[in-house]
This record gives structure tokens, sequence and C-alpha cells, in this order.
């Protein structure tokens, strides 16, 4: 796919960690394609906890893509764009404004202060939400506050209603051609990866009295959860650096592990 420099980085990918990734996004891209070209009904209906799962592994990915876009090309990106989010669940640039430039922003105000992190995980009390409260809530006030965001970017903004076009285009034709498929294949897997990507990361803040970026984090260093989830355990070192490549990550949590409480590094999985 490239050429790749001595240090990593490439002429068509920004880092050749990357080409597994992109591998697994276009080939469970193909898959939910040929389901939804191929399948009956039934079928269709069955696919929908596979397709689901597929998706869980494209969030992440989606994640690290939009803090740092993965091509070098503008076009690749926003093509990629488009499969990331018809199999995550969520849209071009809508990450940028609720969780770039949103959450990393805010994540340390949690209520009842004025501007409340857009991922807060405490009631406007001050007590602290349980999982399913702190998911279903996210999940109805994600969309606001992604418009909410965008006000003070016109520009980022601009950039997510231009994308729709494309993305509801697309959406809209495989409505026409084929809507139960569309709706079994990509819809509603696609729906319930994003409740998924809602539910894991209550895990990264709640329950932290944080004082700086050192003690807001959970991390969790098991090789398994951080092969899966391209490095997110290393959750302090992502706030720390939000614009740093997710293969860096675990260099930088041992630069700074120490200065972590103890009690906010798990080994486990689960």
């Amino acid at each position: 796919m490239q050429a790749d420099s001595a240090d990593g980085r490439g002429r068509i990918l920004r880092y050749k960690a990357d080409r597994g990734p992109v591998a697994y996004v276009v080939v469970a891209f193909l898959i939910h394609l040929a389901i939804w070209a191929t399948a009956s009904p039934g079928w269709a209906l069955a696919s929908v906890l596979p397709m689901t799962l597929l998706g869980v592994f494209v969030a992440p990915i989606n994640h690290h893509h939009q803090h740092l876009n993965t091509f070098r090309p503008r076009a690749l990106n926003r093509v990629y764009e488009l499969l990331l989010s018809l199999q995550a669940g969520v849209g071009p640039y809508a990450w940028v404004l609720h969780h770039n430039l949103g959450h990393h922003r805010n994540y340390l105000n949690q209520p009842p202060c004025e501007e409340p992190d857009e991922s807060r995980w405490r009631r406007r009390d001050g007590t602290t939400m349980g999982r399913l409260e702190y998911s279903i809530a996210l999940l109805l006030s994600h969309q606001p506050d992604i418009f909410r965001v965008g006000r003070r970017h016109p520009k980022v903004l601009s950039h997510l209603l231009w994308m729709k076009l494309p993305l509801y285009t697309l959406l809209g034709v495989m409505l026409w051609w084929n809507p139960g498929n569309t709706l079994l294949v990509f819809i509603v897997p696609a729906f319930f990866t994003l409740f998924h990507t809602i539910w894991a990361t209550y895990e990264h803040h709640a329950g932290c009295e944080a004082t700086s970026h050192l003690d807001a984090s959970v991390n969790r260093i098991s090789p398994v959860y951080n092969l899966l989830t391209g490095n997110l355990g290393y959750h302090t070192a992502h706030h720390k650096r939000p614009g740093a490549h997710w293969s860096l990550l675990p260099a930088l949590h041992e630069d700074i592990k120490d200065s972590i409480p103890e009690g906010q590094i798990l080994t486990s999985f689960w």
C-alpha cells in the first residue's frame, strides 16, 4: 500500500501501524456489503449480532482516526470515514466535535459546573450515575451536544454537515434498493455498536475525583484489551496527548505511569 520510511511513516498512510486497522475496516465493510446484497430476510436478521461484533472493533479505529486522520490524502480520509460511519454509528466529524473539542476539553468538569463534560458521569446534584443511566443519558444527549459544540467551531460543523450529504445519499440508495437488509445489516448493528461504545466509555473516568490529567482516567494495561482497542487502555496518556498516534500510547504511558494513582492502573481485561 505504501513505501514506509524508517520511522514507521509512509506516503499514503501516516503510520504503517494502521495497515492492520484499515484492512480490518475494509474487510468488515465488504462482509456487511456481501450480506446486504445476498442475504434473505431471515439470514439478514441472523446477521445482526455478528455485524454488531464486527462493528465493536471498528469503533476504536474510528475514534483514533478522528483524533488523527489515517491517510495523508484528504480524499482517502473522507471515503474511509464513510466506511467507519456505516459500521460504528458515528458520522464524520461528529466525534471531532463531541469528543475532541468537547469531552477532551471538559472532562475534568463534572456537574454542577457551568460547562460540564459532554460525556459527564455525574448527575446535576454531584452524585455518580450508574453505568446504564450514564449510557442512556449520553445516547440521548450526544446529538444536541454535537451541535452545541459546533456553534463554537463553525468550520468543523460545516465539515460535519457537508459529509452528511454522501453518507445519507449512500444510505438512501441502499434503503431504496433493499430497505430490510439495510436496516438489519447496517443501521441496527451500527446503533448497537454506538450504544456499546458509550457503555464502554463509562469506566474511563467515572468515579475519578480528578484534579489533573494524571488522576482523571482509569487505565487498563492488559495486552489483549489494548490489542482489541488500539491501546485505549492507556487512557491517561491519551488524554495527556490526545493528538498522539495510538501506536505511541504505550511509550507515553511508561513515561507517566509513576504519577498515576495506583488504583487507576488495572491489569485485568474486564
